[in-house]
């Protein structure tokens, strides 16, 4: 292979791939109705030409084996047909060459006048015709003498022309293999005086030897008519096969028999009997520029072979029909799978393009619409459904966010309120106002500071989480504002260990529950008050209690907001409730919202007298919070 062919190869298959590629483009283009109608079509199709291909050609061949087969039986029949009337041919011929008049006149040596040889000649012809009269197919027997080649006894059903002598015969003088003693001359043209009719027979001819001293005294011919092979030779035909040949040839390719009678008598053109077996066979062979089916067997008898020519057409012709037959079938077939795939194409690709309208509607923000699977029950249904609940999900997701959100912001505006409680502001001011004019200045600067401390920490995010101590220093600084103003009526305590100051809370949790304890619990009480602010871990729940030795909370008090803690993730804040009822309720609320509903506010009686705020929240350390918000998103 030289460079060049190499190069042709290359661009060839570089070629072949950027077809392929191009034919892979197209396809993905194409929707999915039209690849699933396309991929059934061709699958079946593929499928029915192939099951199609595959019976005709396996009937072709089991139709050929079934014809070589009868052909191979047929030739061996009809072989043992003609050697068996062979047989009683030559037993014709023995009886002629036995019979003692037929001796006497073919060895007679004198010579005879005209008329004893007339007379004899007479005698000889009507003893003949007795020894024929059972064989009706026999057209004549001649008998030839050694001694006078022109002199000829005969009895036939039409005479020889005048003159007739065994020298005008094809086949003498005869040459005789050893091992016969007989030769059957193939099928010519009768030689009589009527020979213009074409009547043809073929030959029995032997010689006729001295019974007594073995010498050679003449010749004997039989002529048998051809038309005799018409009861001998038959055959039965396969029925899906016809216009079969039948041959009787010679070894030299004379033709003994045509059963069709056009090559009768002649040679058989473009078959050389030498090419083909000596013995029984069967095979294809072409003739004519055909292909045939031939079956043959030789008579080592006769020398004679029995050749049958079945042509290839002839099989395949019953098969065409059928063919073509199977041929619209599977068109038809081919027509239905088209319906069938585009209907369960359709079936697939309808719901699917319904989803991806509604997909488009919910993109663009409509939650509403959904998905109509009345009636559908199978996968397509089932991912209809699913998708209707998970739009149903969503729905409500969005929902309790919105909702959630602005409850927040109500949470929100409500503890920002409860930071600017005019109460405590007016308290706060009037405290200011009193210390001014006692001349206490630094008094009014640090109860100033601690107002202003109250007021920027409540400005800050309060989802965000500080550190404990952040948020009591919040409280050191309300506490602070409170002491100028109930003085020595009340205490306040922390019991808190040292390793939770640096704990994660809410900003805003922890202030709003002293406040409720000075105002409810304390604000009546004239001395020995109590404020206690506990922290504790509890696993990985921190608790937070406010308590103090107040007057306590009524049952039905603490049950109605009891009630308010429990509905606090559902209703949003009552702006009518009294002011410090709504803080504890927005605390409340924002845990829950933020850490779920297994958190939040509870409110006891201390047996000893008070009441105690215990503040549930999730154990969180300072770098925690940051982690889980970084992976939440």
């Amino acid at each position: 292979m030289n460079y060049n062919d190499e190069s042709l190869i290359s661009y060839w298959g570089l070629t072949n791939v950027a077809a392929v590629e191009e034919a892979m483009k197209h396809w993905q283009t194409w929707n999915l109705k039209t690849k699933l109608v396309i991929s059934f079509t061709v699958l079946f199709a593929f499928s029915f030409i192939l099951t199609g291909v595959f019976y005709y050609y396996s009937s072709v061949k089991e139709l050929e084996k079934q014809s070589l087969q009868l052909l191979s039986t047929n030739s061996t029949q009809i072989t043992r047909s003609l050697e068996l009337y062979t047989e009683d041919l030559e037993k014709l011929s023995l009886s002629v060459f036995n019979d003692s008049i037929v001796q006497k006149m073919v060895g007679m040596d004198q010579e005879l006048s005209a008329a004893d040889q007339a007379e004899l000649a007479q005698q000889v012809t009507a003893h003949l015709m007795n020894m024929t009269i059972s064989w009706p197919d026999v057209q004549g027997i001649y008998l030839y003498t050694e001694r006078k080649l022109a002199l000829t006894y005969f009895w036939s059903k039409r005479s020889p022309p005048i003159g007739h002598t065994i020298e005008q015969e094809p086949w003498y003088p005869l040459e005789m293999s050893k091992r016969s003693t007989f030769l059957l001359w193939p099928t010519m043209r009768e030689n009589t005086i009527t020979n213009f009719l074409g009547e043809q027979v073929f030959s029995l001819i032997r010689p006729i030897n001295h019974i007594s001293t073995g010498k050679h005294i003449g010749y004997m011919k039989i002529d048998i008519h051809a038309d005799v092979f018409k009861d001998l030779v038959s055959f039965q035909e396969n029925k899906n096969v016809s216009n079969s040949m039948l041959f009787v040839v010679t070894d030299d390719g004379q033709v003994v028999y045509d059963i069709q009678d056009t090559l009768t008598g002649k040679s058989l053109p473009g078959i050389q009997m030498s090419d083909l077996p000596r013995y029984s066979d069967m095979g294809t062979i072409n003739w004519e520029g055909k292909p045939f089916l031939y079956g043959l067997d030789r008579s080592n008898y006769t020398k004679w072979t029995t050749l049958i020519l079945t042509p290839m057409d002839s099989i395949t012709k019953q098969l065409n029909h059928i063919r073509n037959t199977v041929v619209w079938i599977e068109i038809g077939m081919l027509f239905l799978v088209v319906v069938v795939g585009w209907l369960i194409a359709t079936g697939i690709t309808k719901p699917l393009r319904k989803m991806i309208i509604t997909m488009r509607h919910v993109e663009r923000g409509d939650f509403t619409v959904r998905l109509d699977n009345q009636g559908t029950r199978n996968e397509i249904g089932l991912l209809g459904k699913v998708f209707n609940q998970m739009l149903d999900s969503l729905q409500d997701m969005i929902a309790k966010v919105y909702v959630a959100e602005i409850r927040e912001k109500e949470a929100r505006l409500i503890a920002l309120q409860a930071q600017i409680n005019p109460h405590f502001l007016f308290n706060t001011l009037t405290i200011l106002k009193s210390l001014g004019r006692k001349g206490a200045s630094e008094d009014v600067v640090e109860v100033t500071e601690s107002l202003a401390h109250l007021f920027r920490y409540s400005l800050y995010d309060w989802n965000r989480t500080v550190e404990l101590t952040e948020e009591l220093n919040l409280v050191e600084s309300y506490i602070k504002i409170q002491k100028y103003r109930f003085r020595d009526r009340f205490a306040f305590e922390k019991d808190i260990p040292e390793e939770l100051y640096k704990v994660q809370v809410l900003r805003l949790m922890i202030q709003p529950l002293v406040e409720n304890a000075v105002v409810h619990g304390l604000e009546n009480r004239r001395s020995g008050g109590l404020i206690t602010v506990s922290v504790r871990k509890l696993g990985e729940i921190l608790e937070i209690i406010v308590s103090d030795n107040g007057a306590g909370m009524r049952a039905t008090v603490q049950e109605k907001l009891k009630k308010r803690f429990e509905e606090a993730h559902v209703h949003g804040p009552n702006t009518d409730e009294e002011h410090l009822g709504i803080a504890l309720v927005n605390i409340q609320k924002r845990l829950q919202l933020l850490y779920g509903t297994e958190y939040g506010l509870t409110c006891v009686n201390v047996e000893s007298g008070g009441t105690a705020m215990i503040l549930r929240l999730p154990l969180i350390w300072y770098g925690e919070e940051e982690s889980d918000e970084h992976h939440a998103d």
